[in-house]
């Protein structure tokens, strides 16, 4: 039921979010968006297998979506918003270059259905270590972090200095925030006694904090 919930609260964001970027044409808000349908989509495979049981192919696509890209592409918003925007440019068409690789290797990469069962099969465990998918997902997810919380600070830093931009530092910390929760609940599910209902609590509180933030923008 929270990963519904997650689900539809990252549908709400994404809509809003392309709402502004067809009237600002702001490509933050593209990348941004972009991420939020990863995880709406990551959140649904979630919300599918706990409901239907986990297949190879719902697998797949979840730990690509969920476990590898989500954070990556909400941070590059962060770094249109913060960034030059050739700098952002060139990010971002490297990441698609390896996103594209990632979903080639996680249609192939064999999964240990008999560990489909159990959370941390699922987060996971269900595929050899060392695969290009699992070595993206820490790589990726350290960056994406590092990227949004190096924006938090930077955003602070442009507050201070040029007393104005209030609510990016807002927007910025609430995002970082949101994405630590849905960090924290990778880690919790996968604890003694955790399941994949607790993710899914989650990653809905973590979404609800991001659309807040995102909402920030423009407020003062």
């Amino acid at each position: 039921m929270a990963a519904v919930v997650a689900c539809v609260v990252s549908v709400l964001f994404a809509s809003v979010v392309l709402r502004r970027y067809i009237r600002s044409g702001r490509p933050a808000f593209a990348a941004w968006a972009v991420g939020l349908i990863i995880f709406a989509a990551a959140a649904g495979c979630q919300a599918a297998g706990e409901h239907l049981g986990f297949t190879a192919p719902v697998f797949r696509a979840f730990y690509l979506l969920g476990g590898v890209l989500g954070v990556i592409w909400l941070s590059m918003g962060t770094l249109f918003l913060l960034a030059p925007r050739r700098v952002a440019l060139a990010a971002t068409a490297i990441l698609a270059v390896v996103t594209m690789a990632l979903a080639v290797d996680a249609a192939v990469v064999p999964v240990d259905s008999s560990r489909l069962g159990s959370a941390a099969g699922v987060l996971g465990a269900a595929i050899a270590g060392g695969s290009p998918l699992q070595v993206g997902a820490v790589f990726l997810n350290i960056l994406g972090t590092l990227i949004l919380v190096g924006g938090s600070a930077w955003s602070a830093v442009r507050l201070v200095r040029h007393r104005g931009g209030a609510d990016r530092v807002l927007c910025n910390v609430l995002l970082t925030v949101g994405a630590f929760v849905i960090a924290a609940g990778f880690s919790a599910a996968k604890i003694t006694g955790g399941s994949l209902d607790t993710l899914g609590v989650y990653e809905a509180v973590g979404i609800t904090i991001m659309f807040a933030g995102f909402l920030s923008i423009g407020r003062f």
